[in-house]
Order: structure tokens, then sequence, then C-alpha cells
């Protein structure tokens, strides 16, 4: 089966050059059909490398967009490609060079599953030395009821993990460009509506963090997400009990990371809002009880809580100096 990737490049002209070769290495190099690069009206000078690049890797085309967002680019990708399968790869992302290969062997087994996806690790340092495992839940062919357990419990489901089949596109559409934010929770609840997800474990790719990601605070997502919740719940109305429940949770991870950005006023309201949301929910309640705990220590708390979760973060290290595979 033939992929399409699709990567997009906003003045990401530091990175997408490490994120084209992390597609060009891939173990499963042979199946990719197509690499396009929407390059989103970048300012940078990614323009240039783009063209050298393109000079170099046969496979390698590009595409502009007028800076409408990413989803814009990403829907000019799905219309300027083919292959039965496309895959996303964020501009400040990398992949590992099994991700293909592991996604692809899902796909093949089981043509009932419309979108597989991976855990990724978090980093921000140049050379990954800070790189974190983030497991997410992990949906499969057989979750009984996968629009109420994504509405509820979300994955998230990143869009540099996404391999999806294209038949999936000509069913539900493709990314809403009304969206500037949660436009790949909106797609990925539109897909669970009609198709199985299915989780592949491991760190499948490297997320950067840097200081022009969008969702650099999950806060800044809360207006959308409560959007999302009333449109989904309004055309699904099985989804309605689990209104409150969603939002408590939504509320909850805002919370934790404004009080690991240091903004305790803000963590404060956002927890009360996840308990006037669900009273009895219990994480609010831990993470209120983390920050009576001094700083200095909260943060050793957190460290070992996240290692404890997520598994550990050691990994080898390629030739090129990034990590290689994780496995969870």
């Amino acid at each position: 089966m033939n992929v399409a990737v699709i990567l997009t490049c906003h003045n990401e002209g530091a990175f997408i050059e490490q994120a084209i070769r992390s597609v060009v290495s891939q173990t499963a190099a042979n199946h990719i059909d197509e690499i396009v690069v929407v390059d989103d009206a970048s300012t940078d000078g990614s323009a240039v490398l783009l063209r050298r690049l393109a000079c170099e890797i046969p496979r390698l085309r590009l595409q502009r967009s007028d800076g409408s967002g990413v989803s814009m680019a990403r829907n000019i990708g799905i219309r300027e490609t083919r292959a039965p399968l496309v895959a996303f790869l964020d501009g400040d992302d990398y992949w590992v060079d099994e991700k293909l290969e592991l996604q692809l062997a899902v796909l093949e087994a089981n043509d009932r599953i419309g979108l597989v996806y991976s855990d990724f690790v978090d980093f921000s340092e140049p050379d990954a030395s800070d790189a974190q495992l983030v497991t997410v839940r992990r949906f499969h062919a057989g979750t009984p009821n996968t629009l109420a357990e994504y509405f509820v419990h979300d994955a998230p489901v990143m869009p540099s993990s996404m391999l999806v089949r294209r038949a999936v596109f000509d069913d539900v559409g493709v990314f809403d460009t009304s969206l500037r934010l949660g436009e790949d929770t909106e797609f990925c609840l539109r897909v669970a509506e009609r198709w199985p997800l299915q989780h592949v474990p491991g760190g499948l790719f490297f997320k950067r963090r840097h200081g022009n990601n969008l969702t650099r605070r999950l806060d800044v997502l809360l207006p959308v997400n409560e959007v999302l919740t009333q449109v989904f719940a309004d055309r699904n109305p099985s989804l309605r009990p689990l209104v409150h429940k969603r939002l408590s949770r939504r509320y909850a991870r805002a919370g934790h990371d404004c009080a690991r950005h240091g903004d305790t006023g803000s963590a404060l309201r956002h927890l009360g809002r996840s308990l006037a949301h669900a009273p009895l929910f219990w994480r609010p309640y831990m993470y209120l009880a983390l920050l009576l705990v001094p700083w200095g220590i909260r943060d050793q708390v957190l460290r070992v809580g996240r290692r404890l979760y997520h598994g550990p973060t050691s990994h080898p290290r390629g030739d090129r100096g990034r990590p290689l595979t994780l496995r969870s």
C-alpha cells in the first residue's frame, strides 16, 4: 500500500530539513509514493531551503498556501496527492525510522481501521536531551464505542502520528479550515463517528516544543473545546450525558498545565471549573494538592510521576544525533 506524506511548513526553516529527512530515511520508504511540502506563506527563508531539497530528493514536491493556516495547508496536500494512504508531519516535528513500517502493518492487517496513531516523544532541547515519552489513550478496532470514548477522553491523536486511509477523507471530509486551533480534535471526532481508530504503541515521532508553538499553553484550547463539545453533542444525542465529564477533563488538564507554567491563578480557575462540571472527578483534587507543595519539590514529584506513567526516557542515538525508536 502506497503512502502520500504531507508536510506543512510555516516559518520552520530551522526544522523542516530534519522533518523531511526523517521521511526519506523510513524503513518503509519504498511505500512512499510522494512527499508534498506545503509552504504556508513562510517569510523566514524556508522557500529557498525547500527548493534546494526538492532538487535533491526526487519524490519531493512543493506546494504553496496563502497563510490561511495548517488546516488549509493539509487540505492542499490531500487534494494534490493520490496515494490510498495519507500521513502528516508538522514541519517542526520528525519521525523515527520505523514509524510507517509499524503503522502500515496495522492497516494491511485490518481494512476496517480508518486511522492509526501512536505515542510521541516530547522535547525542547535541540539535541532532544530532555526527551520524554508521552503515552496516549489506546483505541483499537474492538473498542466498544470509539466515539464516546474519544469524546470524553481524547487521546490525543497528534497529526504527526496519523496514517489515514484516503477513503476516510472521502467519507467524513477534510480538515475544517475555519478552526485555527483544535482542528485535529474536530477531525478525529468526525472519524470516530464512522471508523475505528487504532493505536500503535511506541513514541513514533518527536514533538518539538518551542516559543512559536500555537498550543504551548493548553488553556488556549479551552474555547474551541467548549464549541466542539456542544457541536458533537448536538450531532450525537448519545453524547449529551457525557458533556460535563468531557469538559471536566479538559479544564483539569489545562489547570495542571497552567500550574506547570507557574500561573497559579489560572490553574485555580480552571481546576475550579473542572470540579464544577464533575465534583467527583479525582484528578483536579490531586492537582490542587500539588499546588500546596513548594515548586522545587512539586517539580520533582511531577518528574517521577511522568516517568512512572509514561515509562523510561532512555534511548539510543543515531548517527545524525537524533534519538531512534522508543518502545512503550
